[in-house]
């Protein structure tokens, strides 16, 4: 029973081991990685990474897949940036541009999912259509240009510090601990688990399955408004290439942190899991001296192998269900 047990907690804590487990590696191969500052550091640049990647995961979480996520970014931060340098006056500009930037990155994400409902395809392939045109919509309405000056109120969104720990951080945590209640206690939560598990069973219970990865797309697309506030008031800047690659980045972690591409599986606290890595991998790398294109082939090959493990993991699953 005891050794039952261990595995059990082995199985659902490795993500969490496998975080602990490289940063003893870092800490002992490089003395200032292990100092609060970095690790500070550390939660404070994943920041909008972890908020971004809570938002693909309880998409991925529902059945489907968002490729278009570094464009919404892009697409929200440029209508905050306008709105902060439209002149008017500045808590109001402040206010207004976060309400843009969080309402124009709800609808995009809905828009994905009203195409997918509506076309009948599978998500992945729409959002490369629509990941086409809000690159397109971000360059248009930022005519090419970055954007810069942000009033230092917006700036301290980004920036600032309570005590010891960062606001971004702050925001992360709260985000994390809201989403978990709803994936987990609500039944809305258990209505994306059930629809990405089984949308026939779920509709066959009586579940409102378009509706249910509507609203999954929408909250996706709420958190990353939240994400992009969070990127252009650290960064300070706004443009149409804002986070190019952050969609690969985030279904890497998602499934790093165990959250299926088939959907129906996975928890907001392992995808956090997942991005710690990657974001530990990549500040440990940076300190050893390790060179940004070796990252990228690394990361490829964590993406790969979390791919094959999920695989596994399933067929294994199947077998299980069959012979019981």
């Amino acid at each position: 029973m005891e050794q039952s047990s261990f595995k059990s907690f082995i199985k659902n804590n490795m993500m969490w081991l496998i975080l602990i487990g490289i940063m003893i590696i870092f800490a002992i191969l490089s003395p200032n990685f292990r100092s609060f500052k970095n690790i500070m550091n550390i939660l404070t640049q994943n920041a909008y990474f972890i908020i971004t990647t809570i938002g693909i995961a309880v998409i991925m979480i529902s059945g489907g897949t968002d490729l278009s996520v570094g464009h919404i970014l892009a697409t929200a931060g440029i209508c905050t940036a306008l709105i902060l340098q439209s002149g008017i006056p500045t808590v109001a500009a402040i206010i207004l541009g976060i309400v843009a930037g969080l309402v124009v990155a709800t609808i995009l994400g809905a828009f994905n999912g009203l195409m997918a409902n509506t076309l009948k395809i599978h998500s992945m392939i729409v959002t490369l259509a629509t990941m086409t045109m809000f690159q397109g919509i971000a360059f248009i309405i930022s005519q090419s240009k970055s954007y810069y000056n942000f009033p230092a109120g917006y700036l301290t969104i980004g920036q600032g510090y309570v005590g010891p720990i960062s606001i971004p951080v702050i925001i992360t945590i709260v985000v994390i601990l809201v989403i978990h209640f709803i994936l987990s206690k609500t039944c809305f939560g258990r209505f994306i688990y059930a629809v990405g598990g089984n949308p026939e069973t779920a509709r066959l219970a009586g579940i409102n399955v378009s509706k249910i990865k509507l609203m999954a797309f929408g909250l996706g697309g709420i958190l990353f408004g939240i994400a992009s506030i969070v990127l252009t008031s650290r960064g300070g800047s706004a443009s149409a290439n804002l986070a190019p690659s952050i969609a690969f980045d985030g279904i890497t972690a998602c499934v790093l942190g165990g959250v299926s591409f088939i959907g129906g599986a996975g928890k907001v606290a392992d995808a956090v899991a997942g991005c710690l890595v990657l974001g530990v991998l990549s500040n440990g790398m940076q300190m050893v001296g390790m060179g940004v294109n070796t990252q990228y082939v690394i990361k490829g090959a964590i993406l790969l192998l979390a791919i094959g493990y999920d695989t596994f993991q399933r067929s294994r699953q199947a077998k299980a269900k069959k012979t019981a």
